[in-house]
């Protein structure tokens, strides 16, 4: 035996015994092990997790099929003067998407239901699914169609359907600018609403083309029930109000729009339309129409032209002046010829039975090509079918108007250049956009960007100048602040694929010639655009090169809330999806306040609400705070600088004196709106001061400069003699002076927000020879710091944002809307009823600030029957002075309306992380403010 005790007949104790081998035993020596006690990772996170399908739009799986050949469309784009590029346009549910439907459904095989019970609005253009779900459009969607005039002859036609809710003018302003021409589409029971009138006005203010469509005919027969003559004069006073609105327009008067300013259905640039019974006609396919089925030899233009106005048809002859108008009246070639008809044709759908209606249209009217099971369908569908075998095809009459009354690509590239960027008028860029070449080199502008359908990544939507933008080239991108001087916002960008856009379906091709609209597709080409972009061939150099004028916002918003992650982690998930959504949302605004917060800025409650859904569940799929509305201030002063404070830099070796005027705010108006520009002549510029605003040739001459920006509402003037300051020094230094006004007056001393209409005048300057003395940096903090005293001098004062208020209405409720607007600071201005309806059109106005929630209670108190639009109008002075430090602000109470401008002061400089509250002290010296404040008038 040995010493060592045999292994097996050790004692060991239980919870020392090895029953199984080691992890280092198993896995070896080379192999390191974790032991963990506890999960890794929450226990809501999934092990592996499930592939998710984000899908935000809807597109087609396939092509579907066309009455068209997908490839001569794609050959005829190539000839500029066979393309019309349109935006229909128009106020809120006046039928764009459905009368853009009723071309989708002629030219595509698309499988509709013929049960009413499961019968839908197409809404083919509607195609992201907050859309759906709301039933509104909210985005502009392009849908490229070949459509056929009268004669046959085919048209290429890239239609933008744009949002008709006031809330996004953003999108209008969008297609406005990628269009040739717009087509006003006008629902016949509301007529003129606020909504068409800015359409209207933006048209003209860019100086775009224009025809009319005066739809949802059918509603004058089956829902107001009006007799023939009466739907005639309610059609005739709908094109008089049009009429009248251009003709009473700025733009009209002082001939900056050059196109005919005259809408009427005998010149041809009218239609009418009803999509509910699938029919469209002019003037001029109506009598083609009648004289093919009556065989008769009379000229169509001729006979068009006498079927509207004053035009009587008595005794087989037509008659200009009636002998008695009253008994007449129903002898008007329009009512006799065309209404009469239609309601007769209504009428024997409604009541005939099958059997006989089938007999009457095929004796009567020669209609043989509704088939014999058709006339059992229901009376809704049977309409239809009715209308669209009596006048044929919806597009021919809508593609005439469009080919003879508004321009080709070719034929408005001038004018549209003019109206997007200014060259010299004998550079070689211009002349290559003037011709409108396919094979020329290219030039082409961005003017949004397209969500992908999982909102993943976006599509560029561009229109082409010039050139022919071909996938798998490279291109020269310009950003937003390229210039020939600062070339650093370019990119050379590879053009992966190029697209016709569809609005839900995509028709890839090899190239978009000049003139036409279309989608691109590149590595990374949504991160460089912010919002818009200008595309260049490689071969063209900086000098030669200049961006397209950054998108023309009708009016900026102002309605705002501020935003941030739940969860402090995700916050750059936030910051992502915010970028995102600036370059999907191109009207709002994003900002960082100096307190770190995060603020959007949207034009009203409607917009906000959409646009916030999306940043939740299309761009970061997190959980975000959102603050209480909030609305974008204004300042300004009532009265001239009292005092006048000469202003040193910080090295003492220079010094301004600026004073404070206020302005007549129409100077403001017409800056905004482009009748006045900076740009212009300061001779031509002096002229129109003097004329239009009765200033004196002196001041007028003396303008420096408009801020916070070429629009803004404040100006600059230099009111300096020469035997007191010296000239020479004083504009060496301009540039620097006219920085810090513009930074003065963006951030003005109240609560940083921007300064209107106010007018600023240097009086006296002193200005060191020496250039290290008088730097910009000394120069530009100088100025903002005199600015600023002077403002402080001139009575200022806070200024809201104004909505009007449009409300239409089936019942006369205006006793209780005042109440309702009243209750928040607000009135009833107007209050009419509608011609011919049981409607009531109301007018009123109400505080941005007070106008959350306006709307849900408007709809509940008429049971949903109204309809407001809220838009922006005005600036309106904020009752209270927001320098009173005696001011009365109660905790936890509604704020007395005396003292709203110092509550609303003093708060949004709080959420700014502004310190302390607004004064003069400052921006002056220690001696000179005891000598201001001894005098008792400031403190």
């Amino acid at each position: 035996m040995t010493d060592q005790p045999v292994e097996e007949q050790q004692i060991v104790l239980h919870e020392d015994k090895q029953h199984y081998p080691s992890i280092r035993e198993t896995f070896g020596p080379d192999v390191d092990t974790i032991v963990a006690t506890s999960d890794a990772q929450d226990i809501s996170v999934p092990i592996v997790a499930p592939q998710l399908d984000q899908t935000f739009k809807i597109e087609e799986s396939e092509l579907p099929e066309t009455t068209y050949s997908k490839e001569y469309l794609c050959q005829l784009l190539s000839i500029p003067s066979k393309v019309r590029n349109i935006a229909l346009v128009g106020s809120f549910h006046s039928g764009k998407s459905a009368f853009l439907d009723l071309l989708i459904k002629e030219t595509h095989n698309l499988k509709l239901p013929t049960n009413l019970k499961t019968y839908k609005p197409l809404r083919y253009t509607d195609n992201h699914k907050i859309e759906i779900d709301r039933g509104m459009s909210i985005k502009s969607s392009t849908m490229t169609l070949l459509l056929t005039n009268l004669k046959g002859n085919s048209l290429a036609v890239n239609v933008l359907d744009t949002p008709g809710h006031v809330n996004f003018i953003d999108e209008l302003a969008v297609s406005t600018r990628m269009s040739d021409a717009l087509v006003l589409i006008v629902d016949v029971c509301e007529g003129l609403t606020k909504g068409l009138e800015l359409a209207i006005d933006h048209t003209l203010k860019t100086n775009s083309p224009m025809s009319l469509v005066l739809n949802k005919l059918d509603r004058l027969v089956i829902e107001l029930k009006l007799p023939p003559l009466d739907a005639y004069f309610k059609l005739r006073n709908i094109v008089y109000d049009i009429n009248e609105f251009i003709q009473q327009s700025p733009f009209v008067q002082n001939g900056s729009y050059t196109w005919p300013t005259r809408l009427s259905p005998e010149l041809g640039n009218v239609c009418f339309a009803s999509s509910t019974l699938n029919f469209c006609f002019s003037l001029r396919s109506f009598s083609k129409i009648y004289i093919e089925k009556n065989k008769l030899e009379i000229p169509i233009d001729s006979f068009a032209t006498k079927l509207w106005g004053d035009v009587y048809h008595i005794n087989n002859k037509f008659v200009v002046k009636s002998t008695n108008a009253t008994t007449d009246a129903n002898s008007r070639t329009f009512v006799k010829f065309i209404l009469q008809p239609i309601y007769k044709l209504v009428t024997a759908t409604l009541t005939k039975s099958p059997k006989d209606l089938e007999a009457f249209l095929k004796t009567k009217l020669n209609i043989t090509s509704i088939k014999s099971n058709k006339f059992k369908l229901d009376v809704q569908l049977l309409l239809k079918e009715v209308f669209v075998g009596f006048f044929g095809r919806v597009s021919c009459p809508f593609t005439d108007m469009l080919e003879h009354h508004l321009p080709s690509p070719a034929d408005n590239a001038v004018t549209k250049f003019a109206s997007l960027i200014s060259y010299p008028k004998d550079t070689s860029v211009t002349e290559l956009i003037k011709n409108c070449d396919p094979n020329g080199p290219l030039i082409a502008y961005v003017t949004k960007l397209v969500d992908t359908k999982d909102a993943s990544r976006f599509y560029a939507q561009v229109r082409v100048l010039s050139g022919t933008l071909k996938p798998s080239t490279s291109v020269k991108l310009l950003g937003e602040s390229f210039t020939s001087d600062y070339d650093e916002d370019m990119k050379i960008q590879p053009v992966k694929k190029t697209f016709l856009s569809c609005a839900r379906y995509r028709i890839g091709v090899n190239g978009l010639p000049a003139g036409s609209i279309g989608l691109i597709s590149g590595h990374e080409i949504d991160l460089f655009i912010t919002k818009t972009a200008t595309i260049y061939d490689t071969k063209f150099s900086s000098s030669e090169m200049a961006i397209v004028r950054p998108l023309d916002q009708i009016f900026k918003p102002v309605f705002k809330v501020a935003v941030q992650p739940f969860k402090p982690s995700e916050f750059s998930k936030f910051v992502e999806g915010l970028k995102k959504l600036n370059r999907s949302y191109i009207g709002c605004e994003i900002k960082v306040e100096e307190g770190g917060e995060h603020v959007i800025l949207g034009y009203g409650e409607l917009y906000m609400d959409c646009l916030l859904h999306d940043l939740r569940h299309l761009y970061t799929n997190i959980d975000i705070k959102v603050s209480d509305p909030m609305t974008r201030f204004a300042e300004t002063c009532l009265d001239s600088s009292i005092v006048k404070l000469s202003i040193a830099s910080s090295n003492k070796k220079n010094s301004i004196t600026v004073v404070a005027d206020p302005m007549d705010s129409k100077i403001g108006k017409d800056i905004e709106n482009g009748i006045v520009s900076i740009n212009e002549p300061i001779r031509k510029l002096a002229k129109k001061f003097k004329h239009m605003y009765d200033w004196d040739s002196l001041a007028a001459r003396s303008i420096w400069t408009f801020g916070p920006d070429s629009l803004g509402t404040s100006i600059l003037c230099d009111d300096t003699l020469p035997d007191e300051v010296d000239k020479q020094r004083l504009s060496a230094v301009k540039d620097s002076i006219n920085q810090g006004f513009r930074w003065a007056t963006r951030e003005g001393p109240l609560c940083d927000e921007p300064i209107r209409d106010c007018r600023f005048r240097i009086i006296d300057a002193s200005i060191s020879s020496n250039l290290l003395e008088s730097n910009g940096g000394q120069i530009i903090q100088m100025v903002r710091k005199a600015c600023h005293a002077a403002f402080m001098t001139a009575t200022p004062r806070l200024l809201e944002p104004i909505y009007e208020v449009e409300v239409i209405c089936t019942t006369f409720i205006v006793k209780e809307l005042t109440k309702l607007l009243e209750r928040r600071r607000g009135g009833v201005l107007t209050d009419r009823p509608i011609e011919g309806t049981q409607l009531f059109k109301i007018v009123g106005f109400v505080p941005v600030i007070e106008s959350v929630g306006l709307e849900t209670d408007i709809r509940l108190f008429t049971q949903g029957q109204a309809m407001p639009q809220f838009v922006f109008s005005k600036w309106q002075a904020v009752p209270g002075d927001p320098l009173d430090a005696n001011a009365y602000i109660p905790v936890l109470k509604r704020v007395p309306i005396n003292f709203l401008a110092r509550d609303f002061t003093i708060k949004t400089r709080k959420r700014k992380g502004l310190s302390d509250e607004p004064s003069l002290k400052k921006y002056v010296d220690l001696e000179t403010w005891q000598k201001l404040e001894s005098t008792g008038l400031f403190g």
